[in-house]
C-alpha cells in the first residue's frame, strides 16, 4: 500500500480495517464491526487504508479526525456482533448507562468479596444446557459490549467501596475470550489496589498457547474451563456445535494447567454425559488440575434438555467419585474453599414493587425489552413501546443490585 505524501493519518488501538466492496469494513474490540461506504470517506481527503490506521490526503489532521469521528459516531449506532451477527450495543462512558444494575453486562456485586465482571455478551458455541440463553440458537435479539476503561473505572470505585481484598471474576452471559482486549482487561483489573487475583470462566475454543501466554502475562490467576465430555460426539452434543474440536481443547487444558491454576467445571446432564464424568475426575488428575463438577439446573429462560437431578442423586454421585478417585468434589462448592466471605452491601436505590420514573437508552436483549436509567443504576424494562424519553416502571427486581422492571 502506498501511503500519501502531505496527509494526516489518523492510528487507532482499538479499531481495524478492511477494505471490501467499495465499502470499509471497520472492526472494533476485534469482534465487533461495522461498514462504511469508501465514498463517505473519500469526501474528507484522499485516503490510504491499513490494518490500524488511516490516511487523508490534503487535510490537516484535526479536521480529518473530527470528520472521521463523526463517520464513527453513526458506525457504532450500527454495530454487529461478528459472530453472533446480531447488532450490538457499545455501552460506554459518555453513554449514560451505569454498569450496575444488569445482570447481562457491566458488574454485579452477590454482596461477597467477589465483583462479577462482564465486558461483553455472545457465544461461539451453543449449549444444549445454557442457563442464560446464549450461543447460536438463542431467541436474544441484540448483543452488548462494555467500553474497557470504563468497566475498570467503575470496577475500582466498587471495589473502593466494598473496602476489603477483592476478586475479580470475569463471568460473561457469553464466551469472555471474544472481547478482543481480555488481556489488557485483566492487567487492568489485577492492578486494582486490593484485588487479590482475576479469575475467568470460558469454553476454551478460542485458547491456543499464545493467547495462554498473554493470559499469564497479564495475571490471570485461575481459568475455569467449561469442558463436559472427552469423548467427540458427546461434546459435539453438549456444545451444540459441530466444530467443537474436544482433542484441540485436551491440550488447550493440558498447557493451561501449567501456566496458571486450572479448574476444570463440567455441568452433569442427566442422560447425556454421564459416564464422562468419572473421565473428567481423572483427566483433570492427571494434568494437575482441580475438578469442580456442576448440577445442571433448569432456568426459565435458559435451555432445558432434561429435568433437573435432586441435589440427593446430585450429592450421591460426588460422594461416589471421591472414594473411587480419592479426590475432594463435595467440598468444591464451600465459600472457604475460595476465600469467599460477606462484605457490605451495596445500598439498593428501589425496593420490589415501587414505581419510578426511568430514561430509556437503548433496547435490551430481547424483543420486548429496554435498557433504562434511573437512580444510579441500569434497569432492564419490558413491556415500553418506546424508544426514548421518559417512562414510568414498576420495579419486579432488586437482588443484588440487579433490576428488572415493567412498563407501566
Amino acid at each position: 500500500m502506498e501511503l500519501l505524501s502531505k496527509s494526516a493519518r489518523l492510528e487507532f488501538g482499538d479499531l481495524e480495517f478492511e477494505e471490501r466492496d467499495g465499502l470499509l469494513r471497520v472492526f472494533f474490540y476485534r469482534n465487533f464491526f461495522f461498514d462504511v461506504d469508501r465514498g463517505a470517506l473519500e469526501s474528507i481527503g484522499e485516503l490510504a487504508v491499513g490494518r490500524n490506521f488511516l490516511e487523508f490526503g490534503g487535510v490537516h489532521e484535526a479536521r480529518a479526525r473530527s470528520l472521521f469521528n463523526a463517520v464513527l459516531d453513526r458506525g457504532f449506532a450500527s454495530l454487529r456482533h461478528r459472530v453472533t451477527k446480531k447488532p450490538a450495543f457499545y455501552i460506554h462512558r459518555y453513554s449514560g448507562i451505569p454498569l450496575i444494575g444488569s445482570n447481562a453486562f457491566g458488574l454485579v456485586d452477590r454482596n461477597t468479596n467477589i465483583i462479577e465482571v462482564k465486558p461483553l455478551s455472545g457465544c461461539n458455541e451453543n449449549c444444549i444446557y445454557c442457563s442464560v440463553d446464549e450461543g447460536l440458537s438463542t431467541s436474544k435479539v441484540a448483543d452488548v459490549v462494555v467500553e474497557r476503561s470504563y468497566l475498570v473505572d467503575e470496577f475500582r470505585k466498587l471495589a473502593e467501596f466494598k473496602g476489603c481484598e477483592t476478586e475479580a471474576y470475569i463471568n460473561s452471559q457469553g464466551e469472555p475470550t471474544l472481547y478482543g482486549p481480555l488481556p489488557a482487561l485483566i492487567r487492568d483489573l489485577r492492578a486494582v489496589d486490593n484485588v487479590r487475583g482475576v479469575v475467568m470462566n470460558s469454553n476454551g475454543s478460542v485458547l491456543d498457547e499464545e493467547y495462554i501466554d498473554r493470559l499469564a502475562a497479564a495475571g490471570l490467576k485461575r481459568l475455569n474451563l467449561s469442558l463436559n465430555a472427552l469423548d467427540e460426539r458427546k461434546a459435539k452434543v453438549l456444545a451444540g456445535w459441530g466444530l467443537y474440536d474436544i482433542n484441540r481443547i485436551r491440550k488447550v487444558a493440558e498447557y493451561a494447567a501449567a501456566r496458571f491454576e486450572l479448574l476444570i467445571a463440567p455441568v452433569w446432564v442427566p442422560g447425556f454425559n454421564d459416564e464422562e464424568i468419572p473421565k473428567l475426575v481423572r483427566f483433570a488428575l492427571d494434568i494437575g488440575a482441580r475438578i469442580g463438577i456442576q448440577n445442571y439446573l433448569f432456568y426459565r429462560k435458559g435451555r432445558n434438555p432434561v429435568k433437573q437431578a435432586s441435589w440427593e442423586r446430585f450429592y450421591a454421585m460426588l460422594s461416589s467419585l471421591e472414594k473411587e478417585f480419592g479426590v475432594n468434589l463435595t467440598k468444591m462448592e464451600l465459600k472457604d474453599e475460595f476465600r469467599i466471605h460477606p462484605t457490605k452491601n451495596l445500598p439498593k436505590p428501589f425496593r420490589k414493587g415501587q414505581v419510578a420514573d426511568a430514561e430509556v437508552k437503548c433496547p435490551g436483549r430481547y424483543p420486548d425489552e429496554k435498557v433504562c436509567v434511573s437512580g444510579g443504576r441500569n434497569i432492564t424494562v419490558t413491556g415500553c413501546a418506546r424508544d426514548r424519553g421518559v417512562v414510568k416502571v414498576r420495579i419486579t427486581r432488586t437482588k443484588h443490585n440487579v433490576f428488572d422492571a415493567v412498563a407501566l
